[in-house]
């Protein structure tokens, strides 16, 4: 590792922003990984600026560079060696702004999915993006892999829920494009070139997020089924009584299904385990009329 570098990059950035030796190591390499994490140093910016001024330093010095977020992933896409960086935007983690009229968000790229979920429920809005890992994962990491989670039925993937954004280059270079209009046909859609990019053409600073009027119900049901036909009918039956309404339909084999439910995991079967297929399906909607459909 360049030390120099490191030198020129705390010259640059402000007390706190990088993490070295035995702050680096305390951390675990990953979520089911804990072996202590490798790396030359954690970057922390504050701001775009900051994070364009890293790419900038780290591209002149030909330093291999690692952008993490809330390392939720199972690709192990940010595995890191001792002499790598490592670009974390965990201190750019501010909802910045919530357009009530316009239903958008704009949000830094560190910010972990549940806090914008929490955010626009407490503005009477939904950003229905959701999964397991929403207390960890980044929105920007959410984007950088076009996350879909279990509501893509009714809302799909992370593609369709960003109407702008902003995104610093290899070199340093900042492309700014916030867009706050759904309905923009203007010229190219330069922010679906990073989304699904996982941070090899970029990193993304800031989003612009599209939010829902937040339902009025919501239904759930677990079902065991005997078959996969059968299940494949059951969502046609259901995305046609619900009228559009079904958000999630969430298929489970046996095998995890009872790693799931038997001892010591931490729920009890809500149904026998002998069933060879169960699907939770949720549904949202204006009333509760599709708790009684489901």
């Amino acid at each position: 590792m360049n030390q120099s570098l490191l030198d020129a990059l705390a010259a640059r950035l402000d007390d706190g922003a990088i993490l070295t030796g035995a702050a680096v190591s305390a951390r675990a390499t990953s979520w089911i990984d804990p072996a202590p994490l490798r790396a030359a140093a954690i970057l922390r910016p504050r701001t775009t600026e900051q994070v364009a001024e890293i790419l900038s330093l780290c591209h002149a010095a030909r330093q291999p560079l690692v952008t993490q977020g809330g390392r939720t992933n199972l690709v192990d896409a940010t595995h890191t060696t001792g002499e790598d960086l490592i670009l974390s935007l965990e201190r750019m983690a501010e909802v910045e702004e919530i357009d009530g009229a316009n239903h958008t968000m704009t949000v830094q790229a560190g910010a972990p999915l549940q806090r914008v979920q929490e955010a626009a429920a407490a503005a009477g809005l939904i950003f229905p993006l959701d999964l397991g890992a929403r207390g960890s994962a980044t929105i920007g990491g959410c984007a950088a892999t076009n996350a879909g989670g279990v509501r893509v039925l009714r809302y799909g993937m992370m593609r369709e829920l960003v109407l702008g954004m902003e995104v610093v280059l290899a070199d340093g270079t900042t492309l700014t494009s916030l867009n706050r209009m759904l309905k923009n046909n203007a010229g190219y859609d330069l922010k679906q070139l990073f989304i699904g990019s996982e941070g090899t053409l970029g990193v993304i600073t800031r989003l612009v997020l599209r939010l829902y009027p937040a339902p009025g119900g919501f239904g759930t049901a677990l079902i065991g089924l005997q078959d996969f036909p059968t299940a494949v009918a059951l969502l046609h039956s259901l995305q046609h009584d619900l009228a559009g309404e079904l958000a999630s339909f969430e298929v489970m084999w046996n095998a995890y299904y009872r790693l799931t439910t038997t001892p010591p995991a931490p729920s009890t079967p809500p149904l026998p385990q002998r069933y060879p297929l169960y699907v939770l399906a949720e549904s949202l909607g204006a009333d509760t009329a599709q708790t009684r459909a489901l």
